[in-house]
């Protein structure tokens, strides 16, 4: 079927409409005409994939990787860095207004992105260690296709491709340790580049960013993109307010380091044991917690200056969420991996307005946002 594309969702989904249902287009951009078909029909809408662009929008480049048609990792190489940043905003402004139900948001949202070629210092590996064959999995596969050099991934991370022997140990390792992955059978090497080392588990290395060191590993997550990462970092630390700060999903402490020596008392909250064992490495003088943050709320709540939270994908739970507005902190500062489920949350924070609000292009030449807000108590 022949569809004009009206604008672009979560995900890098383009929007259409065809008798009078939504259809979402992968590999689509607004304002084009595309030919496309139907990879799955459902109630409410349809999802396809483009097999034709009829009229490109001027913003369509051609793919820099030479296996972006069949590898997994990269869904979103046809646009370049800046265009990609300016249409995840306008997809983070359309889901707060239709999801959010936000009538009123800033004026500038600043967008941040940085240099495709070469981003990603953490990635997963895959290997099949009897058939020799490692790489990246296949788009919508479990296939792995044996890459030798991924222009999204550093330098360091591409030696591990080029030669794979250390691959191929670690996956001997997986497979005589019962580790390989039961869906597959493959083994999955994380590996994580450090500015002193590679990562490939639990190895602790270094990386500095906007003059913090920070302790990490390969089995936690810490940013990939370390070019646009200190613009988050100074949005949070910026708009960070009073005495009292909780910071909840902390990770490995990447934003409770920003207050180290400023005399702000921190409370750290995180459920994964690893993650908060180098937060007390990177925040040594916060008060670190191990718990889920909706659990740990309900005993242990009290009233801070400014809340942080970076939830995953799924976003806050309800317990959490009311947890949170019932501290009734002065400033909500809400860092998410998808503006949706962000979108959802903010339209429950009745007791709070939007003041600031930025989009970050962490992932580059993919559908994935990263956004932040800051929310004040009226």
């Amino acid at each position: 079927m022949d569809l004009i594309i009206e604008k672009m969702a979560t995900d890098a989904f383009g929007v259409s409409h065809y008798n009078g249902k939504t259809v979402l287009v992968r590999g689509s951009l607004p304002g084009e005409r595309v030919e496309c078909r139907i990879t799955e029909d459902r109630s409410g809408y349809s999802v396809a994939e483009t097999v034709g662009v009829i009229t490109p929008s001027p913003m369509r480049r051609d793919a820099v990787c030479p296996y972006y048609e069949s590898c997994g990792g990269c869904d979103f190489q046809i646009v370049g860095e800046k265009d990609s940043a300016e249409l995840k905003k306008s997809v983070f402004v359309d889901n707060l207004r239709r999801i959010g139900k936000v009538e009123s948001l800033p004026d500038d949202i600043p967008v941040y992105y940085g240099e495709f070629e070469g981003y990603r210092r953490r990635v997963r590996f895959h290997v099949d260690y009897p058939a020799r064959k490692w790489g990246f999995l296949g788009r919508k596969s479990s296939e792995i296709i044996p890459i030798r050099n991924c222009p999204a991934i550093s330098r360091r991370l591409n030696s591990l491709l080029e030669d794979g022997r250390i691959l191929l140990d670690e996956a001997r390792k997986a497979m005589f340790s019962n580790s390989l992955k039961r869906d597959t059978g493959h083994a999955e090497i994380r590996a994580f580049d450090g500015d002193d080392g590679l990562s490939l588990g639990k190895e602790n290395v270094s990386i500095d960013i906007a003059g913090i060191r920070y302790t990490v590993n390969a089995l936690v997550f810490f940013q990939s993109n370390s070019s646009v990462l200190p613009h988050l970092l100074s949005f949070v630390k910026e708009n960070a307010i009073g005495d009292s700060i909780m910071d909840l999903y902390s990770g490995v402490g990447t934003f409770s380091a920003l207050f180290e020596n400023t005399g702000k008392r921190v409370y750290a909250v995180e459920r994964d044991k690893l993650c908060l064992s180098l937060s007390k490495l990177n925040a040594p003088s916060a008060l670190s917690f191990t718990a889920d943050v909706a659990l740990w709320g309900k005993k242990n709540g009290r009233h801070v200056d400014t809340v942080i939270v970076d939830p995953p994908r799924t976003g806050l739970s309800r317990e959490a969420l009311s947890e949170i507005i019932s501290w009734k902190p002065e400033r909500i500062i809400y860092v998410s991996c998808n503006s949706s489920t962000l979108s959802r949350d903010a339209a429950l924070m009745a007791d709070y307005k939007i003041t600031k609000a930025a989009v970050f292009d962490f992932y580059p030449g993919t559908g994935h946002d990263e956004s932040a807000l800051v929310l004040d108590r009226k």
